[in-house]
């Protein structure tokens, strides 16, 4: 009988210990947040200006902003998913977002999610394309942001459209046009 309280007892205690380590280990790794900041057109006017293209290019940053104000909208994911923060990088025609995500208001975790940008005129298509949480990709149908768009026209003045966008590796590029 003794023998098996001690078999038992150190079977739970591996399991906590066991249980611990894995929160630990998928824990956020740095604090993040959905603050952002609105895009500010009248300095990317002011560049059209100074430099006499009719293009604006969207930094990585202004990207960041444009996105967080996004995901503060759609906090709420299935399966009782909540994303916290997030930092995005732009890669050409993908995002990389280092986010961090709480599971049942209890369980902090830190990811990686995967976008694709495409322009579909005149909105900034972002599709969701994968989820990673250190090293172990999640199936779509457990994390899965529905694909969302940002109208670039609605930050231009009335008589600027939008000719051409081009991605490049931290940065969008956007060819305007003056509109008739």
């Amino acid at each position: 009988m003794r023998k098996i309280l001690v078999i038992v007892t150190m079977t739970i205690v591996l399991l906590i210990v066991v249980l611990a380590g894995g929160l630990w280990y998928i824990k956020p790794t740095e604090v993040l947040d959905l603050n952002y900041k609105e895009l500010e057109i009248t300095n990317k006017i002011l560049d059209i200006i100074k430099n006499r293209k009719l293009e604006v290019v969207l930094t990585e940053q202004d990207v960041n902003n444009m996105v967080k104000k996004q995901l503060a909208a759609r906090q709420t994911l299935p399966n009782d998913v909540r994303i916290e923060g997030a930092k995005i990088s732009v890669h050409g025609t993908m995002l990389e977002a280092d986010v961090n995500i709480r599971w049942h208001d209890q369980v902090p975790v830190g990811a990686k999610m995967w976008f694709n940008l495409t322009w579909n005129n005149p909105n900034l298509q972002i599709e969701h394309v994968a989820t990673q949480i250190k090293g172990f990709k999640l199936p779509n149908a457990w994390l899965q942001l529905a694909p969302f768009q940002i109208p670039i026209e609605q930050h231009l003045p009335k008589l600027i459209g939008v000719k051409t966008v081009v991605f490049e590796d931290r940065a969008i590029q956007i060819d305007l046009k003056l509109l008739k």
